[in-house]
């Protein structure tokens, strides 16, 4: 008997393996249930699907890039989502400004010349006191020297003698009315009044002159102590409006300063407008006036550094999402983290531009879709 050849075994072999495929598939006839649904095993269209089904014992990201964070982590790193809702918006800056008085709600109380100030019958006021428009708030009598005061004296006397002679003069024509041209009796009653008018006018001159408020409203200022020695232009009060303060804003940019629209302060409701541009540079900006349009309850004082939130530029349209919201992937792309389920978050490439100094523009987002906005940046570094 001769022995088989490697070529012979492998026939064999084969033939064994395809005999039971061979006799299933004869003409016999099987007695199976036809009814029995066949099963055929599932295959996962993508690997990464599998992994929803199964949870995951701790926070990590999934081979395409989506995170898994339990509702126990998200508390713990305060995870924060908004909606993203497609709006128009428009571009804002932030100017740095201060808090000046309304020209036409306010004034100032200066000394003429120099002099000494003198209470009035109701004493001198205090800064932070209502006033009212013409109300008595000191008197300044003017420093002399002897000679200016004992010269001023020699020319009052003599007025009120010269006035004196004249009314008689005055007096004895009129008694002569008849015998007297009435021209003549006219230029001696106006000579008798210029007189008398000069010599009043001396007499104020060397006395106290009255210090009114200009206008109505809370003295910010009250610089006057009884019996102070003040030079002339020195500042004694100043009034002015606690409702109606503006703000003057720098700008750095002519064009900036055309296109500036509404502006808020932080804190209050009450929206402000530009009321007025300067056409000249100061310290190298163009100073811009804001007004409140509306009654301003939010507390201010002369003075008072201020930052303004202007719109500036035409209106633009996406989502607002805070800046912190968006993060870099890999590749240095931005990216915003979308909530997809309960617990899985997606990176979304997006495009930017900033907005205002707190939220950027973003476009390319899915509308209706939750967007983390507070802890994007420790769930960016889960891996």
């Amino acid at each position: 008997m001769s022995r088989p050849t490697p070529l012979h075994a492998a026939l064999m072999l084969a033939t064994c393996l395809a005999a039971p495929w061979a006799h299933a598939h004869g003409d016999e006839v099987h007695d199976h249930d036809a009814s029995a649904p066949a099963v055929v095993p599932t295959v996962p269209a993508n690997p990464a699907a599998a992994q929803l089904g199964q949870r995951p014992q701790r926070p990590q990201r999934v081979p395409d890039g989506r995170v898994w964070l339990d509702k126990a982590s998200q508390r713990r790193l305060d995870i924060r989502t908004q909606l993203g809702v497609v709006g128009e918006h428009r571009p804002s800056v932030e100017l740095n400004g201060h808090v000046v008085m309304d020209p036409n709600a306010g004034g100032r109380v200066q000394a003429s010349l120099a002099g000494a100030v003198e209470a009035g019958p109701d004493g001198l006021p205090s800064a932070g006191q209502a006033v009212r428009q013409g109300q008595l708030l000191a008197y300044l009598r003017p420093s002399l020297s002897a000679g200016e005061r004992a010269s001023a004296q020699a020319e009052l006397a003599e007025l009120r003698v010269k006035a004196a002679q004249a009314a008689r003069q005055l007096a004895r024509l009129e008694s002569l009315r008849d015998t007297v041209a009435a021209r003549e009796i006219d230029a001696q009653r106006a000579e008798a009044e210029g007189l008398h008018q000069r010599a009043a006018a001396l007499a104020r001159a060397g006395g106290r002159q009255a210090l009114r408020a200009p206008a109505s409203g809370v003295l910010s200022q009250a610089n006057a102590v009884n019996g102070q020695q003040v030079e002339a232009g020195a500042l004694l009060f100043e009034v002015v409006d606690p409702q109606k303060l503006r703000v003057e804003a720098l700008v750095h940019d002519p064009a900036m300063a055309q296109r500036l629209g509404r502006a808020s302060l932080a804190g209050s409701a009450v929206p402000w407008q530009a009321v007025s541009r300067a056409g000249a540079f100061r310290d190298g900006a163009l100073p811009v006036l804001f007004a409140p349009q509306g009654r301003n309850a939010l507390p201010l004082a002369l003075g008072q550094s201020v930052k303004l939130r202007v719109e500036s530029g035409a209106p633009v349209s996406g989502v607002a999402l805070p800046a912190a919201s968006v993060q870099r992937n890999s590749a240095n792309q931005p990216v915003v983290w979308l909530h997809d389920s309960a617990e899985w978050f997606r990176p979304w490439p997006v495009q930017l531009e900033p907005l205002n100094g707190q939220d950027v523009l973003v476009r390319d987002l899915p509308a209706g879709r939750r967007v983390v906005s507070a802890g994007a940046a420790l769930l960016n570094q889960i891996r």
